[in-house]
């Protein structure tokens, strides 16, 4: 299983070079959060200019296979544990930590700074 990250959810959704791998992801099972879908609406929004456009993309993701998890008191809990222990900034551990307890193999993500960590990171 797969966690996606933001940037990834954000090319799915807007022109790119790389929009269909990205969607190819999204058909798989695979593991998101809350912060995320948070991220990639914000991006998406920006880039097409429409705050209604984006919003539907991302409830879009919700009929998909992808779990979502939500940011709650656990998470941020399991997150803090771990604050000293990478170099991540906060909203990327929460990335990261999502991963871990949902026990994903690979994070699918164009951002380098979850290289080298337990979980592999590789790109659509």
């Amino acid at each position: 299983m797969y966690f996606v990250d933001a940037n990834v959810l954000t090319q799915a959704f807007t022109e790119n070079l790389n929009q269909e791998n990205c969607r190819k992801i999204l058909f798989s099972e695979c593991v998101t959060n809350m912060l995320c879908l948070i991220e990639a609406f914000s991006m998406i929004q920006l880039i097409k200019k429409d705050k209604l456009s984006a919003l539907q993309l991302i409830k879009s993701l919700f009929k998909t296979n992808c779990n979502i998890v939500d940011l709650d008191k656990n998470l941020l809990f399991e997150t803090f544990r771990r604050i000293d222990k990478t170099n991540l900034d906060i909203s990327d551990l929460i990335h990261y930590t999502t991963a871990l307890i949902n026990n994903c193999s690979e994070i699918v993500s164009y951002d380098k700074d979850f290289d080298g960590l337990e979980i592999k990171r590789i790109e659509p």
